[in-house]
């Protein structure tokens, strides 16, 4: 090791100064940084996890929805299906030839009792030229010269099909079937529905999310009706979504237009659809799905208190980590300072210090030791028998006992005067203090030895020197 501040080994001073001049700030600032960006990046995987689900619900709502608004609106037909068989020999008795007028009435009037219990108001008759012959019920005015006879499907080629819907106004629709007669072929007839007429089925899925909307749809991939009151309405991108969903085709009377369901995603559109009556008409129920906006805004207070906790958390983390760096710093500088102190104290005292590891025989000389020794020269080896060789030929033997008593042991302090040979070759006394130090298993592991210089008795100089002169007299 080198023994002056020109070398390598920088000294107690130099160590403690940059150990000061670290940039724990910035690593500091660096930490805090990266918590952050994690504390960030941590709410945004949250954030998307949410999305995610509340997408996944929103879904999971309407599929719920489009079940329940099938089964309602199997119900509604069900209920328009019932009326007009119980209907059938009203209108049957009502036309027959011969009937008188008063008899006549009586049957509309039983016909429209009927109809109070439905979704229709009103059954129009057509001849076998498709005119208009009878009108049982209420027509409501806004149908009034818009329902004539049953159009040909076009998905069905010119066939004319066992029912169907059609939409006859913006709120309303038409439900077109063959009327059983008791005796003879069947009469073609429409059922004018109510307004309200497969709300429930439609008003169900609108609401199983903002912005969603239904539709019943026909054969043709007609909308007939519409959820009423909806602030989003189903449109003809809605219903060219379905359509092309549906895969309709050109289709005989006895095919379905559609599988009994559909579901799926496109472009952030679910799509739902069910199968009424077989097939014949579809309902369907579109809507789009949750945006990150405004599931952060529905959640607003949560996510505030979530990043509000978390950063809490962080800044708590970041304190404990700083406390703890500043504690392991000041240990650190004591220590520093502490043996920054101690080279000072020795160099106050004229005293140098051999630090020498037992397990591979290395000395440390102090700066001190070797202003006191070797006058700033570095020692030529750091290896103990160099040092050995710098003791004195008549104290060595002395020495090396001492030495062996602490390596085994047997003494743990020494004290003892020796003369130890300096660069320029003279020999200076010196009192060596040694204190021996032991590892966890009881072994030796390092001898630390501290040698002060000695005044050296001048008698024997001063006799010399006395001797000299009176020779040199008596010469004289």
């Amino acid at each position: 090791m080198t023994t002056d501040a020109s070398s390598d080994r920088p000294n107690r001073g130099v160590q403690l100064a940059r150990r000061l001049e670290r940039s724990d700030p910035f690593l500091m600032r660096a930490v805090q940084a990266a918590a952050l960006i994690g504390c960030i990046l941590g709410m945004l995987i949250y954030s998307l996890q949410v999305v995610r689900e509340d997408t996944q619900a929103s879904r999971n709502a309407l599929t719920e929805a489009a079940a329940i608004g099938q089964v309602a609106a199997e119900a509604d037909l069900a209920r328009l299906d019932a009326a007009a068989l119980e209907a059938a020999p009203l209108v049957a008795a009502a036309l027959a030839e011969g009937a008188l007028p008063a008899a006549q009435r009586q049957r509309k009037a039983e016909v429209s009792s009927i109809l109070a219990r439905t979704p229709a108001t009103a059954i129009i008759v057509f001849g076998p030229r498709g005119e208009a012959v009878s009108v049982f019920g209420q027509l409501p005015a806004d149908v009034a010269g818009a329902i004539g006879p049953r159009p040909s499907s076009r998905r069905a080629g010119n066939e004319r099909l066992g029912l169907e819907l059609v939409p006859v106004s913006k709120d309303r629709a038409a439900y077109y079937r063959a009327l059983p007669m008791p005796e003879g072929q069947p009469v073609q007839a429409v059922l004018v529905l109510r307004k309200d007429a497969f709300q429930s089925a439609l008003q169900i899925g609108a609401a199983a999310g903002n912005g969603w909307r239904a539709a019943l749809l026909n054969r043709d991939g007609q909308t007939v009706l519409t959820a009423a009151g909806q602030q989003q309405v189903f449109d003809q991108a809605d219903a060219g979504l379905v359509t092309s969903a549906l895969g309709w085709r050109p289709l005989h009377a006895d095919e379905s237009s559609s599988a009994g369901r559909v579901t799926g995603q496109q472009s952030g559109t679910f799509l739902e659809t069910r199968s009424v009556a077989g097939g014949m008409l579809p309902i369907a129920y579109v809507g789009e799905a949750p945006s990150v906006l405004s599931v952060l805004a529905a959640r607003r207070y949560q996510f505030l208190a979530l990043f509000g906790a978390s950063i809490l958390a962080v800044l708590l983390a970041i304190s404990v980590v700083q406390n703890e760096w500043q504690r392991h710093d000041r240990h650190v500088r004591d220590a520093d300072l502490i043996a920054a102190r101690a080279d000072i104290t020795c160099d106050l005292l004229a005293a140098g210090v051999i630090d020498w590891s037992v397990a591979d025989g290395v000395v440390d000389y102090s700066e001190g030791w070797a202003d006191m020794f070797s006058q700033g020269d570095e020692p030529a080896s750091e290896e103990i028998f160099d040092w050995i060789a710098r003791i004195h030929p008549d104290d060595r033997v002395a020495a090396r006992q001492a030495y062996q008593a602490m390596l085994e042991g047997t003494q743990s302090e020494l004290v003892h005067r020796m003369r130890i040979r300096m660069s320029s070759g003279l020999w200076v006394q010196v009192v060596e203090r040694g204190r021996a130090i032991a590892g966890t298993d009881g072994r030796v592991k390092r001898i630390v030895l501290v040698q002060t210089t000695e005044p050296v008795d001048g008698s024997a100089l001063r006799n010399a020197f006395g001797g000299l002169i009176q020779a040199d007299a008596r010469a004289v």
